[in-house]
């Protein structure tokens, strides 16, 4: 037990979701075992949160309860003559569990009850009330503990929701919370924390350390993500390959390109995993499109483009994904095949020295191969897809991820400052780590710009 800390003992019936729990709060898929059969904890496991160098958030998952209506019969059968309080009969049971075998699990939870500081009773709300956990909230009153009813899967149990706020109401349970281990929300787990300042008042300074670390952690986490996606952007943004001014030079160019890219946005997308802690396994098993490192469906596929709502045209509806050269009216945007007009020799003193390197290259019959902004934006929303999903997923979820973009152009929206962006990326190629020469990536002026990218997106996204 948690001499100096806090400990909690989470119970409730076979396959409530307790271990689920534990491992979403713990940021840990790989605690315990959740399968959908009854009775997959069959022992006492413990986790731990660190509040600081000397306390911490002990927690205890427990076996189901399987058989509670038996039990809650046992321990009322005891001291019917006489007055005594639900301590002495969880002991009293204890003492003879031996006469029991049938209840060992049972007897492990109790145990449990009476070493913890409080409880977390796990409820299924997508089960309805039954006598058995209205038994179940009794033995839990036995322990003289304070208690926190948990309903968890809110999203598929909703329709029980009010149904068991009432019950739980009538055995006098008023502190619950609402917590979805698949479908998570942050502040519902800050919730569980300030119930339980609630009631425990003696550590409500403890906790209020703990849930202000807590806050500061998930903070941190979305802003490291962000700087995950900004690097990959301008990364993306500032690439070019030069190439000799021919159809297989340019070919073997925006293929070297484009699988750069790919493997930079795999490994983008395997970092926000490893960040969020998160196992390759449950990104391969679901409907989010990462497979063997990788998006299921391609970058570089006019599908793709087109299933994120952005109008394709030209020879990007062929899924080119890149565009040749610079455009020198449009201040370096790049554009599909074939756009960069000739007599480029006749307006080579009136452009900036920066176009020096894309025009001589032109002259000398050379072209640099970029990706075209519609790729880019692509490219971002895909990231930002994968972000967002990342932060609501809980860490129990076992089913598929529906990855559904949505078709809503303001859920889709580019940053304010995307136009802004693109230019500055074009103006800076050395700025990107996928080119394939070893020019000086001006460091300084490059990290200035991925904080900048990653403050605006913090902003975009808000708590998503």
């Amino acid at each position: 037990m948690n001499k100096k800390g806090l400990s909690v003992a989470v119970v409730g019936h076979a396959n409530a979701g307790k271990t689920s729990l534990m491992r979403t709060l713990l940021r840990d898929p790989e605690f315990g075992e959740v399968a959908d059969q009854a009775g997959t904890t069959r022992h006492i496991e413990g986790g731990a949160l660190l509040i600081d160098d000397t306390n911490s958030l002990a927690l205890f998952d427990t076996p189901g309860l399987e058989d509670s209506m038996r039990l809650h019969h046992i321990l009322s059968g005891y001291f019917t003559d006489q007055s005594v309080d639900g301590i002495e009969r969880l002991h009293h049971f204890l003492a003879r569990q031996s006469e029991y075998p049938e209840l060992e699990q049972e007897a492990k939870v109790l145990r449990t009850l009476l070493s913890n500081d409080l409880i977390f009773y796990v409820v299924d709300l997508r089960e309805p009330i039954l006598g058995k956990y209205r038994d179940e909230l009794q033995i839990l009153s036995y322990a003289a503990k304070p208690v926190i009813p948990v309903l968890n899967f809110t999203e598929a149990g909703a329709t029980n929701l009010e149904q068991w706020k009432k019950q739980l109401a009538r055995l006098n349970f008023h502190a619950f919370v609402s917590f979805d281990n698949v479908h998570f929300k942050f502040s519902d787990e800050i919730k569980i924390y300030q119930k339980m300042q609630t009631l425990l008042t003696d550590k409500e300074a403890l906790l209020q350390a703990f849930i202000n670390q807590r806050r500061i952690q998930w903070s941190e986490r979305f802003n490291a993500a962000s700087v995950i996606v900004a690097n990959l952007f301008i990364d993306s943004a500032c690439v070019r390959y030069k190439a000799v001014n021919t159809e297989q030079e340019i070919e073997q160019a925006t293929i070297k390109l484009k699988q750069a890219v790919r493997n930079a946005e795999s490994k983008c997308a395997r970092r926000l995993l490893k960040l969020y802690q998160f196992r390759k396994g449950d990104v391969e098993k679901s409907e989010l499109p990462v497979e063997q490192d990788g998006w299921q469906l391609d970058l570089f596929s006019a599908d793709n483009l087109q299933e994120f709502g952005i109008k394709l045209a030209g020879n990007i509806a062929k899924g080119a994904g890149v565009g040749v050269a610079i455009d020198l009216g449009a201040a370096g945007m790049t554009f599909g095949f074939g756009t960069v007009a000739g007599g480029v020799a006749g307006v080579l003193w009136g452009v900036k020295q920066r176009y020096y390197d894309e025009i001589q290259a032109k002259i000398k019959g050379c072209r640099y191969i970029c990706l075209n902004e519609t790729t880019l934006q692509v490219l971002w929303l895909r990231q930002i897809k994968l972000l967002t999903l990342l932060q609501r997923r809980g860490h129990a979820s076992v089913d598929k991820i529906d990855y559904q973009v949505s078709q809503d152009k303001q859920k889709n929206e580019l940053p304010k400052n995307w136009s802004k962006w693109l230019r500055k990326s074009r103006n800076h190629p050395d700025w990107s780590s996928l080119n394939e020469n070893d020019a000086d990536l001006e460091e300084r002026k490059r990290l200035l710009f991925i904080q900048e990218v990653s403050a605006e997106m913090v902003n975009q996204l808000g708590d998503v």
